[in-house]
C-alpha cells in the first residue's frame, strides 16, 4: 500500500487516459502495413536486411509510444509548473501543482525517459534492419524530433504550445509520423513497388492526425478562460470561443472522413473498381457509421458546455480518445477481414 501511495502521483501525472490516443497510430499503422503487404504481391515482407516479424515490430513500437506519451506529459506537468499557469488556474489534478512531486524530482525522471525512449526506438530500428540503409537513421532523427517536440510544447522560454502551434505538432506526431513510421519499418517506401499504397498511409495518418488535434481542441477550449489570462497564447485563444468549435467541427468531419477513404482508396486499387462511389463504399460507411454518430454526439456535447466546464469536457476528452481508438480498431478488423477472407485464393 505504501508503494501505491508513492507511484500514485507519477501515475496521475502520466495521464494514463491519454494512452489510447498515443497507440491508435501504431494500430493504426499496422493494420495498413497488413492489408497493403497482402495486396502487393511484389513486395518481399523484409525491412532492410533482417526479415523481422511485424508483430515484434509492433509490440516494440507499443512501448516506444507508450514511453514517448508519457515523457510527453510529464514534461507537459513541468512545464506549465514552471511558467505558473496551473498554479494560476489552481490545477490541484497536476502533480507539480499540487506539491506531490517536486521539481527536481521530474526532471531526473524525464532524463531517464529520455534515454529509455531512444534506447527501444534504436532497438525497434535496429531489429529491421534498417540502420544497413539511410532510411532507419532518417527514422531516428524523426524519433528525436519527436522527443524534442514533445518537451518544446511547454519547456522553454519558446514553448511552442504557447504560440497557438500545439496542433501542427499533434497532426504530426500523433498522426502522420506513427502510420507512416510503421509502414516503413514494416518493409514499404523503398522503391515504386513499395510506395504504391503510399497514399492509403497518408490519408489514414492524416485523418488520424486530425481527430488528434480536435482532442488537443477541447483541452484548450477547457482551458480558454485561464490561459488568456495568464498571457498563453493557444489556438483556442486566438480563435476564441465560436471560432473554436467552428474548428472542431472541421477537425472532426475532415478526420472522420479520411480514415475511412484510406481504406476505400485501398480496396479500389486491390479490386480494381473502375470507380470508388458504389456499393461498396455505402457498405463502408454503414460500418463507420456508429463511430460517426459518436463524433456527432461528442461535438454537440462539447458545444452546450462552455470554457472552465471541466467536469463536461474533462468527460468529452475522453470520450474522443476513446471514439478515436474504436475507430482505428474498427480499421484494423476490416483490414484483416478484407484481405484474408474478402482477397483472392492464394493457394
Amino acid at each position: 500500500m505504501v508503494y501505491l501511495r508513492t507511484m500514485n502521483p507519477w501515475i496521475q501525472a502520466a495521464r494514463l487516459r491519454t494512452l489510447p490516443l498515443a497507440l491508435s497510430g501504431i494500430i493504426l499503422g499496422a493494420a495498413i502495413s497488413h492489408l497493403c503487404y497482402e495486396g502487393n504481391s511484389q513486395l518481399a515482407h523484409q525491412t532492410g536486411d533482417v526479415t523481422t516479424s511485424p508483430w515484434i515490430v509492433f509490440f516494440l513500437a507499443i512501448i516506444t509510444a507508450t514511453l514517448l506519451q508519457v515523457l510527453s506529459n510529464y514534461a507537459n506537468d513541468l512545464g506549465d509548473f514552471t511558467k505558473g499557469t496551473d498554479v494560476a488556474a489552481s490545477r490541484t489534478d497536476r502533480a507539480l501543482a499540487s506539491g506531490k512531486i517536486k521539481p527536481e524530482t521530474m526532471k531526473r525522471a524525464l532524463l531517464g525517459l529520455m534515454i529509455l525512449t531512444l534506447f527501444v526506438g534504436c532497438l525497434l530500428i535496429w531489429i529491421t534492419g534498417l540502420f544497413h540503409a539511410n532510411s532507419g537513421w532518417y527514422l531516428l532523427s524523426i524519433g528525436v524530433l519527436a522527443i524534442l517536440a514533445a518537451l518544446g510544447y511547454t519547456l522553454g522560454k519558446n514553448a511552442y504550445g504557447y504560440w497557438g502551434l500545439g496542433d501542427f505538432s499533434v497532426i504530426l506526431f500523433f498522426g502522420l509520423v506513427p502510420v507512416l513510421g510503421m509502414g516503413l519499418l514494416n518493409g514499404f517506401f523503398y522503391d515504386v513497388a513499395s510506395s504504391r499504397y503510399l497514399d492509403v498511409f497518408v490519408f489514414a495518418g492524416l485523418g488520424l492526425g486530425f481527430l488528434s488535434a480536435g482532442v488537443l481542441n477541447v483541452n484548450n477550449y477547457r482551458d480558454l478562460l485561464s490561459d488568456q489570462a495568464i498571457g498563453k497564447k493557444t489556438l483556442a485563444v486566438r480563435l476564441g470561443e465560436s471560432k473554436t468549435l467552428r474548428y472542431h467541427r472541421l477537425l472532426l468531419l475532415i478526420g472522420g472522413a479520411l480514415i475511412p477513404l484510406s481504406l476505400l482508396t485501398f480496396e479500389k486499387r486491390y479490386f480494381e473498381w473502375t470507380s470508388m462511389w458504389g456499393s461498396q463504399s455505402v457498405f463502408m460507411l454503414g460500418v463507420f457509421s456508429p463511430i460517426f454518430i459518436q463524433l456527432s454526439s461528442h461535438y454537440q456535447k462539447v458545444k452546450s458546455a462552455k470554457p472552465g466546464d471541466r467536469e463536461d469536457l474533462n468527460l468529452q476528452l475522453k470520450k474522443l480518445s476513446l471514439t478515436i481508438l474504436a475507430m482505428v480498431v474498427v480499421y484494423a478488423l476490416l483490414s484483416f477481414f478484407i484481405v484474408d477472407f474478402l482477397g483472392p485464393d492464394k493457394d
